[in-house]
């Protein structure tokens, strides 16, 4: 049994589940696997411009994906995973197998599964990215799993094998894989809301993130959870002030990127920013129940 660590870089996600396939960039309907009409893809990878090099970030070298969105929609989503070249021989999977083994704490056994599969990396963000805006400083990973990787020459190992992309159109997200092997395309028939928001009455205790994307995790009358996306700390610090003004001044608590408060009746928010996802975990709660 591999230990934690192990199980953790070498991770393998379930493949992603094709609803429809497209020959090249060509657009149009087509069928899914059950015969069902659906929505032509809109997304041509051309128009994402990705770049992967070494980087510097807050002091340390990282393998760093970079990329430009120069489509017509805001993407919600971007995910590259790598698969191993064909062409890489067995003194380069020795060398990168050692360099694995030097790096971490793994033992022997747990070697001798990394050395049986194949090399793969991948890089995603979840950040926000209007037409014509750029993210920089995405880390790559080892495999599936959450290993920064840091070793360029690793990287050479690899090459594309599919780009995931979410994007927003009609207020909907709308999920697109490219497969850069096939140069095929595939479709999500299943889409998502682009800003879930509460109907409870507790939505109308906490104001409404300006921003184009919103989560909605647990909904009942007791506290309203959410994320909210696409936003910088200025605007965070902003949706901070605008909880104020609604009365959360209550025994506040806070430092940089987080804010928590009641009102005089007893509600409380609680906010926290994610910097390096430009996103806000928020909630607001009901007074607890007093006990008889």
């Amino acid at each position: 049994m591999m230990n934690k660590m192990v199980r953790m870089f070498v991770n393998f996600s379930a493949m992603l589940s094709v609803v429809v396939c497209i020959s090249g960039c060509s657009s149009g309907e087509s069928t899914d696997s059950a015969g069902a009409s659906v929505k032509k893809v809109k997304i041509n990878i051309e128009d994402i411009a990705w770049n992967v090099d070494e980087g510097i970030v807050d002091g340390d070298r990282y393998v760093i994906l970079d990329y430009t969105n120069n489509t017509k929609y805001t993407l919600t989503d971007f995910e590259i995973t790598f698969k191993e070249k064909a062409d890489v021989t067995e003194e380069e999977k020795a060398q990168f197998c050692s360099d694995i083994e030097n790096a971490y704490d793994i033992s022997e056994e747990d070697m001798e599964e990394i050395r049986s599969r194949s090399i793969s990396m991948h890089a995603e963000t979840n950040r926000v990215i209007d037409p014509g805006e750029s993210v920089s400083n995405v880390n790559c990973y080892y495999y599936s799993g959450s290993f920064y990787l840091k070793d360029i020459n690793h990287y050479n190992l690899v090459e594309p094998d599919i780009a995931t992309v979410k994007y927003i159109d009609e207020d909907k997200i709308f999920t697109v894989y490219y497969d850069y092997g096939s140069k095929k395309y595939s479709a999500e028939s299943e889409t998502e809301t682009a800003y879930q928001w509460s109907q409870t009455e507790l939505s109308s205790r906490i104001p409404k993130p300006d921003v184009k994307v919103v989560e909605s995790g647990r909904d009942d009358e007791k506290i309203f959870m959410f994320d909210a996306y696409g936003l910088s700390l200025e605007q965070f610090n902003t949706y901070i002030e605008e909880c104020k003004e609604l009365g959360y001044t209550v025994e506040p608590r806070s430092h940089e990127g987080f804010y928590s408060a009641d009102d005089a009746d007893g509600y409380n928010v609680y906010l926290y920013y994610n910097e390096r996802s430009y996103s806000m975990d928020a909630s607001v709660s009901a007074p607890e129940e007093e006990k008889e």
